[in-house]
């Protein structure tokens, strides 16, 4: 999928955590957009994606030693059959598993427990997920520098949030736990693309370790796919339609 349709997924599945698990009703809106961002995470494995580029040479540093080192877990991991005809091993492999998105996860309860750790995290996690959310939108909306600097300012008050909301801010379990999430909504929309995802590493499936799973309704990844455009539209109206549908009737008087 691509990185604005990652983006928008991670926006619902964030905001159905705040909304579902946190014990405040404006959790909900940090926690969608700290989803949006985590929901890229594991395309950091390609330093030409947008997480890749995000903090300039910083993040291409770390997405390059990142894909070599997915390259040479795959090769220590790969079983027989696959070193017949080996794969490069290096995008969708091992950040695109269930444990990687669970480091993910918990390097953000890490970070979160530190002083500053949970501002810095909904700020990087909030500027890259919405800014990314907000590409496809139309003129109307403003032009792209009028929408990073919205983004940012949004960023900046979630962040200052985490920070000075004391025992209103999100706790950082919740932060580690969307951070989680959004990185496995990343994989699972994968999953319903034809490259598909190794969702059984390291369990061997079929005398392969890292036998790519993929949806029985597969399709191709395009700028212009209504798939993806579909998935987009779903994931924005589908936020208030779940809170609307899960909201419980008042009594009748």
């Amino acid at each position: 999928m691509m990185g604005v349709s990652h983006a928008a997924t991670g926006l619902f599945t964030g905001a159905m955590v705040g909304y579902w698990i946190g014990q405040r009703p404006e959790f909900m809106f940090v926690c969608a957009a700290v989803g949006a961002g985590a929901a890229l995470l594991p395309d950091l494995d390609e330093p030409r994606s947008r997480v890749g580029r995000s903090l300039g040479a910083v993040t291409e540093l770390v997405s390059g030693r990142l894909r070599e080192t997915s390259r040479q877990v795959y090769r220590r991991t790969a079983t027989e059959v696959e070193l017949r005809k080996p794969q490069d091993g290096g995008h969708r492999h091992l950040t695109h598993t269930v444990p990687a998105c669970l480091a993910f996860g918990l390097v953000a309860l890490g970070l979160s427990l530190l002083p500053l750790g949970a501002a810095l995290l909904v700020l990087s996690m909030s500027a890259l997920g919405l800014g990314t959310a907000v590409l496809k939108l139309k003129k109307d909306w403003g032009t792209q520098k009028q929408r990073r600097q919205v983004v940012l300012g949004v960023s900046i008050l979630l962040a200052m949030y985490a920070y000075w909301g004391a025992d209103a801010a999100p706790p950082a379990w919740l932060l580690g736990l969307t951070v989680f999430v959004g990185a496995l909504t990343h994989v699972l929309g994968d999953w319903l693309t034809k490259s598909g995802v190794p969702l059984a590493w390291p369990f061997v499936v079929r005398g392969k370790r890292w036998w790519m799973f993929r949806s029985p309704v597969a399709f191709r990844t395009e700028d212009r796919s209504p798939v993806e455009a579909g998935i987009r539209i779903a994931s924005l109206v589908g936020i208030p339609l779940v809170m609307l549908l899960s909201t419980p009737m008042p009594p009748p008087a």
